[in-house]
């Protein structure tokens, strides 16, 4: 089992050159430079190329560190003497400074003995952090791991509804145990941070193995075939051809959004104003034809309605009271406005800013519109927030 634990570059821990005492050595990809329990001879320092520091337990290569250019390795705690606490093999074609024994002890020997003692502590930390990460470090793949999880607790939940049911074979056994109590599970017994479970139950929900839903005011559920989801994330861990590619291509709109570094919000809105290709975004289709079923078309039609405090954009104000709305459009710039509405989609929301103009404002506003050729997207982007904001807050202080 190969896990990486990449470290920052630094430079070069002392000058390097061609003095007595220092010597160059090449190594190819996959050459071992030493084995644990080797005696040390020489500090390693990279000059080119990168270097896998691993360890062997349980019969599984871990790699506990990645070096590169510029890094040193292969100094034991005890600084000068010692065996090899680990093993050290080129990933890459590599250069490299050998520093002999006799060199460092050299060099050490001007350091003060508090500056000794800090490397050593330094040195013994890294060993026992190196073992740490050796010993126990996770064999299986996450989503494995999470699906023996819920299978657990989803064999619990289906014996808790056939009692609850008195044996009524006709019900499917699908479980739906609460996704906090997966949470609380998890942290027990897995010992994972809420980041990373939260990131591994996206993958088994990306992957088409479970389903979130949502019962307002009960909590969200997990559900999914108890029976059966082991042996489907085995099979998508060990045997799937295409797991690389579902891992690539399956991303909610949220990683998407933490992966170009920008806000959801404007992502959705560059989807809705077909400024993105097509087949940028997928849809499922077995979620659209459940959703279809239990909630009718009218879902995928009507907008929800919003409150002040969700105001964002433009479209929003299709919500906004005709009062509030009234206000600030009084106070609004005409030619401003004609810049915005000339921009607005939305038939219902161009219809109710009109309706709060007078007849004369409104044909002026019209004309305005009509002899525009070109508006300033970024001006108008302002425009429609300052006019959001300005009905956001008359309606929040009535």
């Amino acid at each position: 089992m190969k896990t990486d634990f990449h470290s920052p570059a630094v430079s070069v821990p002392m000058p390097i050159d061609e003095a007595e005492g220092f010597t160059q050595q090449r190594a190819y990809a996959g050459d071992v430079l030493y084995t644990e329990g080797m005696a040390g001879t020489h500090l390693y320092v990279i000059k080119e190329g990168a270097v896998d520091i691993y360890m062997v337990r349980e019969e599984k290569r871990v790699v506990v560190e990645s070096l590169g250019q510029g890094q040193c390795f292969g100094m034991s705690s005890q600084l000068i003497a010692g065996k090899r606490a680990n093993n050290a093999a080129a990933s890459t074609y590599c250069e490299l400074y050998l520093i002999g024994l006799d060199t460092l002890e050299r060099e050490l020997g001007d350091t003060p003995k508090f500056a000794r003692g800090v490397m050593r502590s330094l040195s013994e930390r890294l060993a026992v952090a190196h073992e740490l990460i050796a010993t126990r470090v996770n064999y299986q793949p996450d989503i494995l791991v999470y699906a023996q999880l819920l299978q657990l607790l989803g064999m619990a939940d289906v014996g808790r509804q056939k009692a609850d049911l008195r044996g009524n074979a006709g019900q499917p056994a699908i479980a739906s145990p609460l996704l906090s109590d997966v949470f609380i599970h998890a942290r027990t017994l897995l010992g994972h941070s809420d980041v990373h479970i939260r990131h591994s139950i996206g993958k088994l929900l990306m992957l088409h193995l479970i389903r979130v839903d949502d019962e307002q005011g009960h909590g969200k559920r997990v559900l999914f075939a108890p029976k059966d989801i082991v042996a489907q994330a085995r099979r998508i861990a060990k045997n799937h051809p295409d797991q690389g590619k579902l891992d690539y291509e399956y991303v909610s709109v949220d990683e998407f959004a933490a992966l170009v570094e920008v806000d959801r919000s404007i992502l959705l809105k560059k989807l809705a104003a077909s400024e993105f290709a097509d087949d940028l975004f997928t849809f499922r289709k077995s979620e659209i034809l459940r959703l279809l079923n239990a909630k009718g078309k009218k879902f995928f039609t009507d907008r929800k309605i919003k409150s002040p405090e969700e105001f964002t954009d433009v479209s929003d104000l299709e919500f906004a009271d005709q009062k509030s709305l009234f206000d600030a459009v009084s106070r609004c710039d005409l030619f401003d406005l004609a810049k915005l509405l000339s921009t607005v989609d939305e038939e219902s929301v161009k219809a109710k800013l009109l309706a709060c103009l007078s007849r004369a404002k409104r044909s002026e506003v019209e004309e305005e519109m009509a002899s525009l050729t070109a508006v300033d997207p970024i001006e108008v982007l302002q425009i429609g927030k300052s006019l959001v904001a300005a009905v956001r807050d008359r309606m929040l202080k009535r």
